[in-house]
């Protein structure tokens, strides 16, 4: 009867002695892993405390530089960040894009979309504002609007099978010259000039036969010396060689070149103040940006030389010229070429600046950005580019003068202003794609 017992008297209190250790000691350890998790919280909030405490200054300045570089798209050469500045109240920028040219006004920051009708986008044929603060600007034809009031009025008009290719006006606002040629390469290419009321026709050529003049700029604050270039029947943003046309002998008068083509040299710029023409002696074109870059740019020769000459007349003193930037001439890594983007001559023709790039070979030929100014004051000695900035932007470009020290730029959906003096940016408008800063008026 034993054997059915299972549980013995002896055995029970045994039984009974060993649990009641085990639960001791599960207790204990029990204990002590919640006292240790109860210390190290109590610590964790005090450290936590005294950091908060603890004397901000040496934090503050790691952190600040960190903040500013990651507010504008640009940097100084040893990597420092700009700060950046107010815009001074007056000034009203006038940019374009796509489908629509809009004012931007520093006093308010206010953004107004401008009432232009048969305006069309094209880079070859920027907007222009003369010095009456008249607004020219092409599409389905030239359009003429005063910026103070009124409506758009509509100056000339072109068949729907032509595309308007230049567009220029004198410095003193009252003479305007243009082109236009058939879209398909076949017809004339034409020249206008005139007044703001009327153009007509002053020189027509088969469009098969080159040069294929497009206006460039009217010459020496002059109305009646007209410089011409040639796109090569490109109907994009080409300027080969440099001619000059005589307005004042009517019909009968040749271009006259005064810069030879042949060599893909070409004008980039001319400061009607001084009368200096800024040019290439050689052009090339690149791999196009294929991310994050309008999709225009890949019509778009560049210069790898920038040279400055007097214009003597009608006649280009190149006896004198300075070379700013040498050309390279032949490299066998096309990632050591550095191209120019965008040069912009100073309205008092004293200050140079652009954009400087070298193109990455690897997948969708990436950009690396830079920004350079030349001081072009004393014409005996050539001016040396200096580097101002390097940009992280995947895309930027100049736009105009926003006044003798500062410049207008665009990078990455965004406008803003760079004050050569004193090392600041300003974020002008996020314009959410590409956008171009035409001209500044006050």
């Amino acid at each position: 009867m034993k054997q059915q017992v299972s549980n013995q008297p002896s055995d029970e209190p045994e039984f009974k002695q060993k649990r009641s250790r085990w639960q001791l000691t599960s207790i204990s350890q029990t204990g002590v892993i919640l006292f240790l998790l109860i210390i190290c919280l109590l610590l964790a909030v005090g450290a936590r405390q005294i950091w908060r405490a603890w004397p901000s200054t040496s934090s503050s300045v790691g952190s600040t530089p960190s903040k500013a570089a990651n507010q504008f798209p640009m940097q100084m050469p040893d990597g420092s960040p700009f700060s950046s500045f107010q815009l001074p109240a007056g000034r009203t920028l006038l940019y374009e894009q796509s489908d629509h040219i809009s004012a931007f006004t520093s006093a308010n920051s206010a953004i107004s979309t401008l009432q232009t009708p048969g305006y069309r986008y094209n880079r070859a044929v920027p907007a222009v504002v003369t010095s009456n603060k008249e607004l020219i600007y092409s599409g389905t034809g030239i359009w003429r609007m005063n910026l103070t009031g009124g409506s758009a009025k509509q100056l000339a008009s072109i068949p729907d099978d032509q595309v308007i290719t230049s567009l220029v006006v004198s410095s003193d606002g009252t003479t305007l010259a243009w082109s236009s040629a058939p879209k398909n390469g076949k017809g004339s290419i034409s020249l206008y000039a005139g007044t703001l009321e009327q153009t007509s026709l002053i020189y027509q050529q088969p469009a098969t036969k080159c040069p294929c003049y497009r206006a460039f700029a009217f010459a020496d604050k002059s109305t009646s010396t007209l410089l011409l270039t040639n796109d090569r029947g490109d109907h994009r943003s080409a300027h080969y060689g440099l001619w000059t046309l005589d307005l004042s002998q009517g019909k009968q008068a040749p271009p006259q070149s005064i810069l030879s083509d042949a060599a893909q040299q070409g004008p980039l710029a001319l400061s009607q103040q001084d009368n200096k023409l800024l040019y290439s002696t050689f052009q090339g074109y690149v791999p196009m940006q294929e991310e994050n870059a309008p999709l225009d740019i890949s019509s778009l020769s560049y210069a790898n030389s920038l040279s400055l000459a007097s214009l003597d007349g009608a006649q280009i003193r190149s006896e004198k010229a300075q070379t700013i930037l040498p050309e390279q001439g032949d490299l066998e890594n096309a990632a050591a070429y550095n191209w120019v983007s965008t040069p912009q001559l100073s309205s008092d023709g004293q200050q140079l600046a652009y954009v400087g790039f070298s193109v990455n070979s690897q997948k969708h030929f990436p950009r690396q950005y830079a920004l350079y100014t030349a001081d072009l004051q004393g014409s005996s000695t050539a001016a040396k580019p200096q580097l101002l900035a390097t940009s992280t932007a995947h895309y930027m470009e100049l736009g105009s003068w926003l006044d003798k020290q500062t410049i207008t730029f665009y990078a990455d959906n965004a406008l803003y202003a760079l004050d050569l003096q004193n090392h600041t940016i300003a974020r002008v408008a996020n314009t959410g794609a590409y956008a171009h800063v035409f001209a500044v008026i006050e």
